[in-house]
C-alpha cells in the first residue's frame, strides 16, 4: 500500500469509485474505507478514522492498512466470517455488524459496520469491500444503562412489591411492568383483554371500589393533578389483596389528556400489620384503663379503712394515757408511722393513676412560669442547702399544666434531697429545639417540634446499671431512714412525659451528680 492511499486517496485510474467516495465523504458524517480482498489490508480510509479514534497519519502509515492488531478489538473474520463469504459469493447483497475499536486514548468506542462489494474484475469476481462506520457508542452505552436500570427496577419491584404501568387514552393501549402482572395476578393477555377501561385496571374482578376509583382518576384528569388511592382486587386465584395506586396525567401538544402513567404496590401485608396492631394498641388501652381504674379505686378504698385504724390507734393512745407501758406505745407509734407511710403510697398511687385518666386537656403551658412556682415551693430547702440553681430560657410547651406541676417538682426536689454534703449543690435546667432528624431517630412523633430538656445537678449520683430501675414504681436505691420518700416519683415523671409524647432518660455516675434528659412538644 502506497503512502497516498493512506493520506485518504484512492487510484485515480478507477474515476467512477472515486467520485463515489468524494460523495459518501459529502454526505455521511462517518468512517469511509476500502477493503482489499487479496492482501486482506484497508487501502483507503477518510478523515473521520483520526478524529473519531486520535490516531495520525503516520500510525497509519507504519500499520501499512492493517488495523487488526493496533485498532481492531474483534476479530471482524472470525466473527462475521460466515456473514462476509456470503457477501463474497454474492449471496448477499450487504451485511451489518457492530465492532469495537480501540481509541488512541486506550478507550473503547463502538461502531455499526455496513459493508458491500464495492469493485470486482472483469469477470465480476469481488476485488474491495466498501465499509461505512458509524460511532454508536454513546447510544450503546445509554442501552446499557437502561439494561441495567430496567433490571433494578425489576429487582426493585420484587423486593417491594410494586409494578409500574402506563394506559394510552387514546388508543387504549395498556403497557405494565412484569410486576404488576405479578401482584395483579392475572396474565398479560388477560389484562390486555379485560381493561379496556382506564379504571378497570385499578379495580381488575372487584367492583366494589369502581365509583372512588372512577371518581378519584376522572377528577385528576380534570384537573390535570396527580392521584393516589387505596382498592381491593380479587386475583385470578381468588386471593384478595389491598392496593396503593399513585398516578398522573400527561397532556398532549394540544394540551389534553393523553396517557395516566403510575404505579401499583400491594400493601396487603401493610393493612394486615396495621389492623393487628390496631387490636393489641386497644386491648392493651382497654386493658391499662381497667388497671387505673382498678388502682384509683382500691387506693381510694383503702383510705377509708386506714383513717379509722389511724384514728382508733389515737383514740385508744389517748384514753390510755400514762398507764401504757414503753413498749406498749412504742408499738403505738410504729402502728401510727407505718399508717401514714401506707396514706402516702396511696396518695402517690392515685396521683400516678390520674395522669391518662379523663379530663387532662393539654394546653399551651409556660415552663418558665411552672418552673418559678415549683421554686417558690422548695425556697426553704433552698436557703438550708445554699443550693445554686441555674436555670436558662424556657420555652412553652403543649402539656397538662397540673402535670408539668408535679414533673419540675419530682425532678428539681429529687436534686435537692440527693446532694453531696462535700459541695455546694448546683442544679442546671437547659431547654433546646431538637432537630427534625433526632426526633426521627428517637422515634417521636414529627408532626411536632420537640423541645429536649435537662435537669442536671452535681449530687450522689447512682450506679449506671440502676437508670431504668428508678423509673419502675416503688423502687428506691436509698434507704428510707437515710432520704424519704415513697418511691414513686420518678414512675410519676415517666408517665407524665410519655402521656405528652415523650421520652426521659436518666445518666449518672455514683459520686458524680445525674441528668435527667427528656422531650417534651413545643406549643403550635
Amino acid at each position: 500500500m502506497n503512502s497516498k492511499s493512506v493520506q485518504f486517496q484512492y487510484p485515480a485510474e478507477f474515476p467512477e469509485q472515486v467520485r463515489m467516495l468524494e460523495k459518501l465523504n459529502l454526505l455521511f458524517t462517518g468512517i469511509v474505507h476500502v477493503y482489499d480482498l487479496e492482501t486482506r489490508r484497508i487501502i483507503y480510509i477518510n478523515h473521520r478514522f483520526t478524529e473519531l479514534l486520535g490516531y495520525s497519519l503516520q500510525e497509519l502509515e507504519e500499520w501499512e492498512g492493517n488495523l487488526e492488531v493496533p485498532v481492531l478489538l474483534d476479530d471482524l473474520w472470525s466473527r462475521k466470517e460466515e456473514k462476509l463469504e456470503a457477501l463474497v459469493r454474492k449471496e448477499l447483497n450487504a451485511i451489518e455488524c457492530e465492532t469495537r475499536l480501540r481509541h488512541k486514548d486506550q478507550s473503547e468506542r463502538t461502531f455499526k459496520t455496513r459493508l458491500t462489494i464495492f469493485r470486482e474484475d472483469e469477470h465480476g469476481k469481488p476485488l474491495e469491500l466498501i465499509g461505512i462506520s458509524e460511532d454508536i457508542t454513546e447510544q450503546v452505552n445509554r442501552y446499557k444503562t437502561l439494561l441495567q436500570q430496567q433490571e433494578m427496577h425489576r429487582i426493585t419491584e420484587q423486593a417491594f412489591h410494586f409494578g409500574s404501568w402506563e394506559k394510552n387514552l387514546e388508543t387504549g393501549e395498556l403497557v405494565c411492568s412484569d410486576g404488576l402482572y405479578k401482584i395483579m395476578g392475572h396474565p398479560p393477555e388477560m389484562m390486555s383483554t379485560n381493561c379496556e377501561e382506564y379504571t378497570s385496571l385499578f379495580t381488575f374482578l372487584d367492583k366494589r371500589d369502581d365509583t372512588m376509583v372512577s371518581q378519584t382518576v376522572q377528577e385528576a384528569i380534570r384537573n390535570h393533578q396527580p392521584f393516589r388511592l387505596e382498592h381491593r382486587v380479587l386475583t385470578q386465584s381468588g386471593k384478595k389483596k389491598v392496593l396503593m395506586v399513585v398516578g398522573r396525567p400527561v397532556l398532549n401538544e394540544n394540551g389534553t389528556v393523553s396517557l395516566l402513567v403510575g404505579s401499583i404496590a400491594d400493601i396487603t401485608m401493610l393493612r394486615q400489620y396495621e389492623q393487628e396492631l390496631r387490636l393489641k394498641i386497644e386491648e392493651l388501652q382497654r386493658s391499662n384503663g381497667e388497671l387505673e381504674q382498678f388502682a384509683y379505686a382500691a387506693s381510694h378504698d383503702l383510705q377509708e379503712p386506714l383513717r379509722k385504724i389511724s384514728s382508733f390507734v389515737t383514740r385508744l393512745r389517748a384514753k390510755l394515757g400514762d398507764t401504757l407501758e414503753d413498749e406498749a406505745e412504742d408499738y403505738m407509734r410504729r402502728t401510727l408511722q407505718a399508717i401514714d407511710r401506707m396514706k402516702s403510697l396511696i396518695d402517690a398511687l392515685l396521683l400516678l393513676s390520674r395522669v391518662t385518666r379523663q379530663g387532662n386537656v393539654k394546653e399551651s403551658v409556660s415552663l418558665a412560669h411552672i418552673v418559678q412556682e415549683v421554686l417558690d415551693d422548695l425556697d426553704t430547702q433552698i436557703s438550708e442547702k445554699k443550693a445554686f440553681i441555674e436555670i436558662d430560657e424556657l420555652p412553652t410547651i403543649e402539656a397538662v399544666p397540673v402535670q408539668m406541676r408535679q414533673l419540675f417538682y419530682n425532678l428539681l426536689g429529687n436534686a435537692l434531697k440527693f446532694t453531696d454534703p462535700s459541695r455546694v449543690p448546683h442544679i442546671q435546667l437547659k431547654a433546646t429545639p431538637l432537630p427534625l432528624e433526632e426526633a426521627r431517630e428517637k422515634g417521636l412523633s414529627t408532626h411536632f417540634q420537640w423541645m429536649k430538656i435537662t435537669v442536671k445537678d452535681n449530687g450522689i449520683g447512682f450506679e449506671p446499671e440502676y437508670k431504668e430501675r428508678i423509673f419502675q414504681v416503688f423502687q428506691r436505691l436509698n434507704g428510707r431512714s437515710e432520704f424519704e420518700g415513697t418511691g414513686i416519683g420518678l414512675a410519676l415523671c415517666r408517665k407524665i412525659v410519655e402521656f405528652c409524647g415523650g421520652t426521659i432518660t436518666a445518666e449518672s455516675q455514683l459520686g458524680q451528680g445525674t441528668c435527667f434528659t427528656f422531650y417534651l412538644p413545643a406549643a403550635l
